[in-house]
């Protein structure tokens, strides 16, 4: 026990002002700053060492080989190494890099150039419909570049997608297996596109990351310097992860991937650490031929990629814009096993002969980086431990933490406290306490376990594609991890009651209370995840534009808000009362959503308290590239798909907003999942897919053909007012 003699209002105090401590570091100081973050962090990290020595030192029993002895000590362990994680996590996020003026130098180098670099876009695919595909491969075509060939690399030897690829004028490619998977469907294209275009430099897109127009001008250019052998952009997603979803929270919370792409990996490139993540990344086509191909050893073949590299003195750089879009995981079993899948792939990395821990050619901080990458995993079987730590109390009187309130008040409290804190500073208000772990706990059981498999059996596991596209149109439930979160509190519950509620009242028994407490609130939530509310189909997906425009209506110019819109349809509010109470379902107004893009849309329904009206989209004219109107049902729909997925607004939230959290959190608690999930379409796979026949047929138009600006108005007018 922990021989504290201070009592429990004078640690209360004091733990009051180590948190106003804390809290004033995070109101004075600026996390853009690095000495700001070298002040704050090595605040932090003496709090850490103080709890832990407090911990070596006054809270375990004396050795003896019994469970009441050897359970904290196995409880310790895995704490240590979460402790070790996190303050390695602190000092990496002392640096941290910005190469947004080498990205704009890029950008005019590529201008000024008569005739740039070529680039070859390759599009990996195994078994995506096209309703996902066509985002990527038509957003592909609409890069803002002068030399590039789009590849469609598919894995699947699908006929109709070939079919689709000549129609919309992409290069096609297949291959007889599946060997080496991602890696091996690279390596197979860059051989044969070897033969043809041979472009020095390779986009690698996965199937549902739609590229941002000027992603090939931001980057290519920068490969002026010798020593970078891949660029890297970060990850965005259109949609929100389960976890968002499932809790309402879509809108109030950044998904569990912000803060690796917009925190950790600029400060992993701060020290020439940072990764290639798989898919948006552009890659030197002589690198590639250093290092023999894309490494295809492991089921992680992207951050083996840059260790290769490593070893011949080239690195990743992390340019940190958003130039891609791309759809993140929809069930929880494809959050779950995409996550299972990277753990796999970084401990086969890590047990290669050429790996980081292995292998020649490699300087202590690049294998202290990857080791601090490893650990990320190995944190999880703590989550385990926390959870169980109170059960085991409860019905076996074993003790994790033999701690009293005073020591808990001293010790804990500050340093949970600081780390919240800090995590919240340091990624610009992306993290948030109960939100950021429940994402953590929802996948620790199966990570575990797969832990467990990789550590026996690292090798020979097939590649497991993460489901894109699914049918969600029902509420369904992850029974076996749902029914662990639900044991969970069945337990802990039951235990209160059959131990510190009925009077055994240890001295740990107060301490052992409040712990079982929040394992119960983080197992309950958890379990809400769990209960997985249907989506609405990926073409209704509404995009928040908020863009100030003009229709035009009978010649007229009538200045509005574009609030939303998605492939089809447009949600616009209108400045004025009168002009609102002139316009009735049927008409036909025009719009330009996008710069030079006109829509001529059929007006659904009219609200005039809101001042709003639904629209459904009927044709479109991309003035960017002609003056063609475009009226068929498929020509509109691939035309909006570019311009949309091409330049893609913001729309999932670039921070938490705690309140907005919590009114989530209380309304899914609170209400059946059919009342929160509202009426949801049931979602049909349309032609677009694996099943379609061979030959593509094009829909058949059942509109009158005619020009856009005569769709209501009688004569042509000029171009839209942006």
């Amino acid at each position: 026990m922990s021989p504290e003699v201070v009592t429990l209002s004078d640690a209360i105090l004091f733990s009051l002002l180590a948190l106003a401590l804390i809290m004033g570091c995070a109101w004075l100081l600026d996390s853009r700053r690095g000495k700001d973050r070298v002040i704050f962090g090595m605040i932090l990290i003496v709090m850490l060492l103080n709890y832990l020595y407090f911990r070596i030192t006054k809270t375990l029993p004396d050795f003896e080989w019994s469970a009441y002895a050897v359970w904290p000590r196995a409880y310790l362990s895995f704490e240590i190494v979460v402790i070790f994680y996190t303050a390695l996590s602190i000092v990496f996020f002392f640096r941290r890099t910005d190469h947004g003026a080498a990205a704009d130098a890029s950008e005019l180098t590529i201008a000024g150039a008569a005739s740039p670099p070529a680039v070859d876009v390759f599009i990996c695919t195994y078994n995506e419909d096209l309703s996902i595909l066509e985002r990527t491969i038509l957003a592909a075509k609409a890069i803002d570049y002068q030399s590039f060939t789009v590849w469609v690399l598919d894995d699947g030897r699908r006929d109709w997608l070939e079919d689709y690829c000549a129609e919309v004028g992409v290069r096609y490619l297949r291959r007889n297996d599946n060997v080496g998977a991602k890696g091996g469907n690279l390596n197979n294209a860059i051989q044969q596109s070897a033969k043809e275009t041979n472009a020095p430099f390779i986009l690698i897109l996965d199937a549902d990351f739609a590229p941002q127009r000027p992603i090939l001008k931001r980057t290519v250019g920068q490969f002026a310097d010798p020593q970078i052998g891949v660029i890297q952009t970060p990850q965005f997603y259109y949609n929100a992860d389960p976890v968002q979803h499932n809790l309402l929270a879509s809108k109030a919370w950044v998904d569990d991937q912000r803060i690796f792409f917009d925190v950790m990996q600029p400060s992993k490139d701060g020290w020439g650490a940072a990764f290639c993540v798989g898919t948006s990344c552009i890659v030197r086509r002589d690198a590639l031929g250093l290092i023999g191909g894309m490494p295809q050893e492991t089921v992680t073949e992207d951050i083996h990629l840059t260790y290769r590299l490593l070893q011949k003195g080239l690195k990743t750089r992390w340019l940190n814009e958003r130039l891609s879009v791309g759809l993140s995981a929809e069930s929880l079993s494809g959050y779950i096993t995409q996550r299972c899948r990277w753990c796999l792939g970084t401990i086969q990395v890590a047990l290669l002969r050429d790996g980081p821990f292995l292998g020649r050619g490699y300087t202590f901080l690049q294998r202290l980086h990857y080791f601090h990458g490893l650990l990320f995993w190995f944190c999880r079987p703590f989550i385990l431990l926390l959870m169980a730590a109170p059960i085991l109390y409860y019905f076996l009187g074993l003790p994790a933490i033999q701690m009293e309130p005073e020591a808990f008040f001293l010790y804990a409290l500050p340093m949970v406290g600081g780390m919240w804190a800090f995590h919240a500073w340091v990624s610009g208000r992306r993290s948030m306490p109960l939100f950021t772990e429940v994402s953590q706990m929802v996948s620790a059981v199966p990570i575990t376990i797969a832990l467990i498999h990789a550590l026996i059996h690292p090798f020979g596991r097939p590649f497991k594609v993460t489901a894109k596209g699914e049918d969600r149109a029902r509420v369904d439930v992850l029974y076996p991890i749902a029914g662990t979160f639900l044991l969970v509190i069945i337990l802990t519950f039951m235990g209160m009651l059959n131990g510190p509620l009925m009077g055994t009242y240890n001295d740990l028994d107060g301490f052992s209370v409040a712990w079982g407490m929040v394992v119960m609130v983080y197992a309950f939530v958890s379990l809400l995840v769990c209960i997985e509310l249907p989506r609405e189909p990926l073409d209704s997906i509404r995009f928040p534009l908020a863009r100030q425009a003009n229709l035009v209506r009978d010649g007229n110019l009538v200045p509005c808000t574009i609030n939303t819109i998605s492939i089809s349809k447009a949600e616009i509010t209108l400045h004025d009362n009168r002009t609102a109470r002139q316009i009735s379902a049927g008409d036909i107004l025009i719009f330009s959503p996008f710069a030079d893009f006109d829509v001529a849309a059929r007006v659904s329904d009219v609200d005039i308290a809101r001042l709003a009206l639904s629209m459904a989209i009927v044709a479109v004219r991309d003035r960017r590239y002609d003056w063609k109107i475009r009226q068929t049902a498929e020509d509109v729909r691939r035309k909006m798909i570019q311009r949309l997925f091409s330049e893609m607004p913001q729309a999932m939230p670039a921070r938490a907003y705690p309140l907005a959290a919590l009114r989530g959190l209380w309304r899914r608690t609170f209400n059946p999942p059919s009342k929160v999930s509202g009426s949801i379409e049931k979602h049909e796979v349309s032609v677009r897919s694996r099943q379609a026949p061979r030959r593509w047929q094009r829909r058949r138009d059942l509109a009158p053909s005619m020009p856009l600006l005569q769709v209501r108005a009688a004569t042509a007018g000029p171009p839209l007012a942006e």
